[in-house]
């Protein structure tokens, strides 16, 4: 029922398409992968995994959810409020449980789309979903800090043992990371005022990267790097199914 369901959604979509529509995609497409690149580096990072982790994401999100999707309109990747999440479950049980939680996120809202539970949703008060973003805001720009100062510290599981950490051992400031940090983000500020139409369409984030980058290759500045590219979608830090267990399983359920 489902695949019949599918294919005529696809044929119906694809019924009046030609080059015209086709081009419209293919710039549509391309604005989208420029905004969400330097976004899916980022929580690739914030989730407590690496920038390739983040990378690879986007990019199976993508392909996996335009072609399943239940919208006309969607765009899919990793996100801010999943990072907030997960950057506490890898500072608990380890990475391994960023992938089991990934799992068994995805086996509840299939179950949810299954039961037609998504009606709940509007049961939810507003200040509720107010008070939740705002704290996962508050809680990516504090697990941030140590990123752009360049600070070194081993990964914790709250925003207060953070800050214990931070009076108990200091706070130790990389000129160098520091620059290129408050760089990208005055960019970021700035570039929302331009007034020139054809460079308003580019991202003001894509654009801090680019300087950042430059700034750091130029002055050949001491400051850590995201690594190197992945040639491949299966990174050595990946779900493996031998590895799951019934105890971590459990532990994360609860």
């Amino acid at each position: 029922m489902f695949i019949r369901e599918w294919i005529r959604v696809v044929k119906g979509e694809f019924q009046n398409y030609g080059a015209s529509l086709f081009f419209k995609d293919l710039m549509a497409g391309a604005a989208t992968a420029a905004v969400a690149l330097p976004l899916a580096l980022a929580f690739g990072v914030a989730s407590g995994a690496d920038a390739a982790a983040g990378l690879v994401t986007a990019i199976v999100a993508g392909i996996v959810i335009g072609g399943l999707g239940g919208t006309h309109f969607q765009i899919s990747g990793p996100t801010g409020a999943m990072s907030a999440v997960l950057i506490v479950l890898s500072a608990r049980y380890g990475l391994s449980s960023v992938w089991i939680a990934g799992l068994l996120a995805g086996i509840f809202i299939f179950l949810a789309g299954a039961f037609r539970l998504g009606r709940i949703v509007s049961l939810i008060p507003g200040p509720v979903i107010t008070g939740f973003t705002s704290g996962i805001a508050v809680i990516i720009f504090l697990g941030q800090i140590d990123n752009l100062v360049g600070n070194q510290t081993e990964k914790v599981e709250s925003v207060v043992r953070q800050f214990e950490m931070y009076l108990t051992h200091g706070l130790t400031i990389n000129p160098s990371s520091l620059s290129i940090g408050l760089l990208v983000v005055v960019t970021m500020i700035l570039w929302s005022r331009v007034k020139i139409h054809y460079l308003k369409s580019i991202p003001g984030s894509l654009v801090g990267i680019f300087l950042g980058t430059m700034l750091a290759v130029v002055s050949d500045l001491e400051v850590p790097t995201i690594g190197v590219i992945p040639r491949t979608i299966l990174l050595d830090q990946r779900l493996s199914l031998s590895a799951l267990s019934w105890d971590s399983i459990s532990t994360l359920v609860i």
